[in-house]
C-alpha cells in the first residue's frame, strides 16, 4: 500500500487508490470531501450529505477508523483495503467486496450484505450482530454482460467475531477460522462451514437446519439448544463439543466414533487434515491388503482415498461421502452404501456382488483448480468390470458412469437414472429396469 497522503480528521487517513463511484472516476479530493459531508450528516449539522458511492473502486484504500455507518456502498470494492475499526453499522454494502482486506474491530451491526465477498479477509473482533449476510447477487452490466456476485466467506480469519441474530443463510464459509466466534440465535439455514475451525465457538439456539459441517473442527464449541436437522456433520469429533438439546433429527454423522481402531481414527484425522488444506497438510487416506470385515464407516468423508486389494465385506458406507475415492481390487460383498455420495469413484473390477447402493450418487462430477474454481472437465464413476450381481441400486443416480463389462445380473435398477451411461456394454441377464430414465 503507498503512503498516506491526505487527513479527514484525527488519526483518519486515505491511501490513494482511484476508482470510479457510480460509473464516474472518483478522485482522493472528491472521497475526502465525500466523507467530510458524510460526518456532518451523521451528526446532523448544516452541509451534510449521506455518502452513496455504489459500485466504487476502493482497492487498497486505508479508511481506518472512520465512520461510515448508514452509507450506500452497493457493489463497492475494497480488495486488499485496510479498514481497521471503521464503523459500517446500519451501511448498504450488498454485492460489496470485501477480498483479503483487514476489518479486525470493525463493526457491522445490522449492515445489509447480501452477497458481499470476504473471501481470504481478516475479521478477527469484528462485530455482526443482526448483519444480513445471506447470498446474493449484484447483476451489473459490463460489456452487455451481467456481471454476478455471490456471498463467501471463504477462509476468512473471522476469530472472535460477533455474529449473534445475524442472518447468514447460504453463507459460505468454507475453511473460514472461526475459533472463539459468537453465533448465539444466528441464522445459518443451509451455511456451508466445511472444514471450518470452530473451536470455542457458540452456536447457542442457533439455526443450522440444513447447514453443512464436514471435515469441521468443534473442539470447545457449544451447540446447546441449536437446530441442526439434515445437517452434514462428517467426520466431526461430536465428543468435544456439547450438543445439548440440540435438534439432530436426520442429521448426518458418525454414532459410533469411539469404535474406529487407532490405525482408522488416526488415518481419518490425517484425511481431515489433507481435506481441509488441499492436500497440503496431514496425509491421505492411503492402505494396502488392509481388512475393513464389517466397520462402519457411516457419515464419514473419505473423498479422494485410495484403497489398495482391501476387504470390506459387509462394512457399511451409509450417507458417506466418497468422491473420486478409488478402491482397486477391493472385496465389498454385501457392502452398504445407501445414500452415499460416490461420485467420481472408481470401482473397476471390483467385487460388489450384492451390495446395496439405493439412492446413491454416481454421477459424473466436475473437476476443480486447487483454487475452487470450474474446470469444465468432468470425472465419470468407474464400475468398469465390476462385479454387481443381485445388487439394489434402486434409485441411484448413475448419469455419465461408466459400466462397460460391469456384471448386472439380477440387479434391480429400479428408478435409477441411467443417462449418458454405456449400460448397453455391461451384462443386464435379468436385470430389473422398471421406471429408470435411459435418454
Amino acid at each position: 500500500m503507498e503512503s498516506t497522503i491526505g487527513v479527514l480528521g484525527t488519526g483518519m487517513s486515505v491511501a490513494p487508490t482511484n476508482g470510479p463511484g457510480d460509473g464516474a472516476e472518483l478522485s482522493l479530493e472528491d472521497l475526502a470531501q465525500a466523507i467530510r459531508a458524510h460526518r456532518l450528516y451523521l451528526a446532523a449539522r448544516p452541509n451534510g450529505l449521506r455518502l452513496q458511492m455504489k459500485a466504487a473502486d476502493l482497492t487498497g484504500f486505508d479508511l481506518s477508523g472512520l465512520a461510515l455507518s448508514d452509507a450506500i456502498l452497493t457493489g463497492a470494492n475494497f480488495r486488499r483495503s485496510v479498514l481497521r475499526r471503521c464503523n459500517f453499522d446500519g451501511a448498504d454494502l450488498f454485492g460489496a467486496s470485501f477480498v483479503s482486506a483487514d476489518l479486525r474491530e470493525a463493526s457491522l451491526v445490522g449492515a445489509d450484505m447480501r452477497g458481499a465477498n470476504f473471501t481470504k479477509a481478516c475479521l478477527r473482533n469484528t462485530l455482526f450482530e443482526r448483519a444480513d449476510l445471506r447470498p446474493g447477487q449484484l447483476v451489473l452490466w459490463k460489456d452487455r454482460r451481467k456481471a454476478r456476485q455471490e456471498a463467501a466467506l471463504r477462509e476468512a480469519v473471522l476469530v472472535n467475531a460477533n455474529f449473534t441474530d445475524a442472518d447468514l443463510t447460504g453463507a459460505n464459509l468454507t475453511r473460514a477460522s472461526l475459533e472463539g466466534a459468537d453465533f448465539s440465535n444466528a441464522a445459518l439455514f443451509g451455511a456451508n462451514l466445511s472444514g471450518a475451525d470452530l473451536r470455542g465457538a457458540d452456536f447457542s439456539m442457533a439455526k443450522l437446519k440444513g447447514a453443512i459441517l464436514n471435515n469441521a473442527a468443534v473442539a470447545g464449541a457449544t451447540f446447546q439448544g441449536a437446530d441442526l436437522r439434515d445437517a452434514e456433520l462428517r467426520n466431526v469429533a461430536m465428543a468435544t463439543a456439547d450438543w445439548a438439546e440440540a435438534r439432530m433429527m436426520g442429521a448426518i454423522y458418525h454414532r459410533n466414533q469411539s469404535d474406529f481402531p487407532p490405525e482408522i481414527r488416526e488415518g481419518l484425522d490425517g484425511h481431515v487434515r489433507w481435506i481441509n488444506s488441499n492436500g497440503k497438510q496431514g496425509k491421505r487416506f492411503d492402505v494396502s491388503d488392509a481388512a475393513f470385515v464389517g466397520t462402519d464407516f457411516d457419515g464419514c468423508d473419505l473423498s479422494g482415498a485410495i484403497f489398495r486389494n482391501c476387504d470390506f465385506t459387509r462394512a457399511t458406507f451409509r450417507d458417506s461421502k466418497l468422491q473420486i475415492a478409488q478402491f482397486p481390487g477391493c472385496r465389498m460383498r454385501e457392502t452398504c452404501f445407501e445414500n452415499s455420495e460416490l461420485s467420481g469413484a472408481s470401482f473397476e473390477g471390483c467385487d460388489l456382488t450384492r451390495a446395496m447402493m439405493r439412492n446413491a450418487v454416481m454421477r459424473a462430477i466436475e473437476l476443480l483448480s486447487a483454487s475452487g474454481e470450474s474446470t469444465g472437465r468432468m470425472w465419470p464413476t468407474n464400475l468398469r468390470n465390476a462385479q454387481l450381481a443381485d445388487s439394489d441400486i434402486r434409485g441411484a443416480d448413475l448419469r455419465g458412469a461408466r459400466l462397460t463389462g460391469a456384471d448386472l445380473t439380477n440387479c434391480n435398477l429400479s428408478g435409477a437414472d441411467l443417462r449418458d451411461t454405456d449400460i448397453d456394454k455391461a451384462n443386464t441377464t435379468g436385470t430389473t429396469l422398471v421406471h429408470c430414465r435411459l435418454k
